[in-house]
């Protein structure tokens, strides 16, 4: 009888090995190279086609191809899914089937391969979004724009956004959670602290991605599988350590190759794959820091409220909502420094491309997207209280408008930080 069960549980033991190391490497490929800064993963897959007629043949989906929304919890990614779990499971049988015939048998090889996998793209994923939150990539910063958008106006991602870029000591200390956990992964001996460390940072991930509502659910929920995929060997030393007070057998990480030879290539695979890593990313890292902190203008960082507008000296009322403009934001999203954003009364914003001279006190402007002759040209003097005058042309039209503005220290949520003791106040 023992024998039996111990049979059928290997049987299910190798099977399950096998359809998760198909659904891990159909997964992953090529999606999950995040870590390859110059791989256009476009052009490298071939699921689009196959995957649009799955969902819309089995499924009964309706995908359009030029909005497929990949990587956004979207009908794709769904579809995409159950595609890769229904080849897995195609897969299993065949791969189990030729096993048998064969009498082939390597079940610590496909372990040992599935865990090295496992940990080094868990490994360099959390890393890079651990280092975005590090240097406040990932969420931005506090900004204008988000402390003018109401609350009410606000979705549960985008509300998410707002208090993480609240707090660098939260977003900063997570990010180097998941960099220490990540970097841990990539090496055989600290592979099981650092999956238990990615173990908390992801389930608490994955809580926030579902609590709000955060549009790539299903790639949280991935890794935090994966996570605890390399903690599946260490179930029962955690139970007995932590439960019962009993005293937990050492482990081993068994490399994936043996062998002088062997394991000098693997070492030099190795290095060559982690001093790619290094600098790509330092290379990618110095774009981003660049491109989304060089601020040219901080002097001009303002939300101004537009108080009264005029085009060729007739002042234009609230009433005509396509044409009054209600507000401009110059320098308000921490994401894109050196933008300036209109927003009509209609509630409709469109943002611009700005130079300015702070000496001559003048600034232009075009759309960020479109005709980029398409040029705004203004003066502006600043007067008392934070009050604004804006005058300019645009096409053949004169503008000129009267402002009240505000920089980040006028608002309370960014002007009242952190202390210690809070009475008398």
């Amino acid at each position: 009888m023992d024998s039996s069960q111990n049979k059928k549980g290997s049987i299910f033991k190798k099977l399950w090995y096998r359809f998760i190391f198909l659904y891990i490497i159909l997964y992953i490929y090529p999606y999950g190279f995040e870590y390859i800064q110059e791989l256009t993963t476009s052009d490298i897959s071939f699921w689009n086609g196959i995957t649009i007629w799955f969902g819309e043949t089995f499924i009964g989906w309706d995908l359009n191809e030029d909005y497929l929304l990949n990587g956004f919890d979207s009908k794709y990614d769904y579809s995409r899914f159950l595609l890769i779990a229904t080849l897995s499971v195609i897969g299993t049988i065949i791969w189990h089937f030729i096993d048998v015939k064969f009498k082939i048998s390597y079940p610590s090889k496909l372990k040992v391969l599935l865990h090295t996998i496992l940990r080094y793209h868990v490994g360099l994923t959390l890393i890079i979004y651990g280092l975005s939150k590090v240097f406040m990539l990932q969420f931005g910063e506090m900004d204008l724009n988000r402390l003018e958008t109401s609350m009410g106006d606000q979705v549960g991602m985008s509300f998410l956004w707002t208090f993480m870029s609240y707090s660098k000591l939260y977003t900063m200390t997570s990010g180097w959670i998941e960099v220490i956990g990540g970097v841990l992964l990539l090496f055989r001996r600290s592979t099981f602290i650092g999956a238990f460390i990615l173990f908390i940072a992801m389930a608490n991930v994955v809580l926030i991605d579902i609590g709000y509502d955060v549009r790539v659910k299903m790639f949280a929920i991935h890794l935090f599988f994966m996570t605890l995929l390399l903690m599946s060997d260490h179930f029962k030393r955690i139970f007995n350590f932590f439960i019962l007070n009993k005293t937990a057998s050492s482990h081993v990480e068994f490399p994936l190759f043996t062998g002088k030879k062997a394991k000098r290539v693997g070492y030099t695979l190795k290095g060559t794959l982690l001093l790619y890593f290094l600098i790509s990313n330092i290379m990618n890292f110095s774009d981003r820091i660049h491109s989304q902190t060089d601020n040219r203008y901080p002097s001009l960082t303002r939300f101004h409220e537009i108080e009264t507008f005029m085009i060729n000296g007739d002042t234009i009322p609230v009433s005509s909502q396509d044409l009054a403009w209600k507000s401009l934001s110059i320098n308000g999203a921490s994401y894109i420094p050196e933008t300036l954003m209109i927003t009509k009364e209609s509630g409709y914003g469109n943002n611009f491309s700005f130079e300015a001279d702070t000496l001559a006190k003048t600034i232009m402007f075009h759309p960020m997207r479109g005709d980029t002759n398409d040029i705004y040209t203004f003066t502006y003097k600043e007067r008392s209280n934070g009050v604004f005058i804006f005058e300019g042309t645009h096409a053949q039209d004169t503008i000129w408008m009267k402002t009240k503005s505000k920089t980040l220290k006028d608002y309370q949520l960014t002007r009242q930080r952190f202390k210690w003791v809070t009475d008398g106040e």
